[in-house]
């Protein structure tokens, strides 16, 4: 089969290496650099001779590891709630946290950008569900009053990725009935948003145990897997009830033990989150100097570039790789047909590697 584009053959923090040409990197969502720091790969592979490569089993069979436990028990700190469960991926943390509540909730309420992840979690649940609208807290507002005694459940990103829009999650927990729960998946928030990088929880300065946050260790921590954090209550119940939990592998342990080595460093090295800030407001006076049409928040280290054409963004896809520039032209599943550029600095990036990215995008912009 033929692929859409050469395999990456190598990576760093800010560089790639494609058809044996290195690149500097404007790409994913590593926000920290932390996937290629030293001591999350020692962490890793300390793990493998610990533990081997997989857990190979469930966790409720013999998959259960303390290292999973230790990193539960260190996302709850970091995220301060009660409990956290860790599971192979961010997507299943969403299917797993729906399905287990399904009994609970009467409706599901989600906002008309909210990750697939979360909309695929309430059809399979198969929870009546309503759209209202992106962030819309007059329409979200007028949904909960009129299932105020249906237990209702508010499904939302914390941050939308590809609008840099922040969801009103103050006001939908303001307005959010004492029997309803406010799910936020916060991939994109975690280890980026708040004074400490705790997420949109920390940003908006919520605390709540109708509040439920689920994420992804594979962004901002740098390794994989993902996890849902709340209530005791409510991340038991998922232990005992959610199929996609009971049934599959555990995280694999190299994974569970970056993730850890990860949220350590975070905790350790507040630098790290301000050069990430630092960087984030040059790649966006960037885009304004050059009249890029920014499509993503300002404080979000994301610059979305839209073309009228798919073509279009190849284009500038290429003349980028030409100039020794990764930022590939990107088409999800259930965007419009227009083209997307998407752009992303991290903690690692040098203040002259932004400048080149500016300069190169000026080029051929227009």
């Amino acid at each position: 089969m033929k692929r859409s584009r050469p395999a990456l053959e190598s990576t760093s923090a800010t560089t790639v290496r494609q058809d044996g040409i290195e690149l500097l990197a404007f790409h994913g969502c590593g926000y920290l650099g932390l996937a290629h720091d030293d001591r999350v790969q020692a962490a890793a592979k300390e793990a493998i001779d610990t533990y081997g490569v997989s857990g190979l089993a469930s966790r409720g069979t013999s998959g259960n590891l303390d290292l999973h436990e230790r990193l539960e028990v260190r996302l709850a700190e970091f995220l301060g709630v009660e409990a956290a469960l860790v599971l192979s991926d961010g997507y299943l943390a969403d299917l797993a946290l729906v399905t287990a509540l399904k009994t609970a909730a009467g409706v599901a309420l989600l906002d008309s950008a909210a990750h697939p992840s979360l909309k695929d979690a309430a059809r399979v649940a198969e929870i009546q569900s309503f759209d209202y609208g992106k962030g819309d807290v007059t329409h979200a507002t007028a949904l909960l009053d009129r299932f105020k005694d249906s237990s209702p459940i508010v499904l939302t990103d914390g941050i939308f990725a590809m609008e840099g829009r922040l969801a009103p999650v103050n006001e939908l927990l303001r307005y959010l009935p004492s029997g309803g729960l406010l799910v936020v998946d916060d991939c994109h928030g975690t280890g980026v948003l708040g004074a400490t990088g705790r997420g949109t929880a920390e940003l908006f300065g919520l605390e709540d145990e109708r509040l439920i946050l689920t994420g992804s260790l594979a962004k901002a921590l740098g390794s994989a897997g993902g996890f849902i954090a709340g209530s005791a209550q409510h991340v038991a119940s998922v232990r005992r009830h959610a199929p996609s939990f009971v049934g599959t592998t555990a995280l694999s342990p190299p994974l569970a033990a970056a993730a850890l080595a990860s949220l350590e460093i975070l905790d350790t090295e507040p630098d790290r989150l301000t050069r990430l800030r630092a960087n984030t407001g040059q790649l966006h006076r960037s885009a304004r100097r050059i009249g890029a049409a920014v499509e993503a928040g300002t404080f979000f280290p994301v610059l979305i570039l839209q073309f009228d054409t798919a073509q279009e963004a190849e284009r500038v896809s290429a003349a980028l790789h030409v100039a020794g520039i990764f930022a590939p032209a990107i088409q999800y599943p259930h965007a419009t047909q227009k083209g997307t550029v998407r752009i992303a600095v991290n903690s690692e990036h040098t203040a002259a590697e932004i400048r080149r990215l500016e300069e190169t995008l000026e080029e051929h912009l227009g």
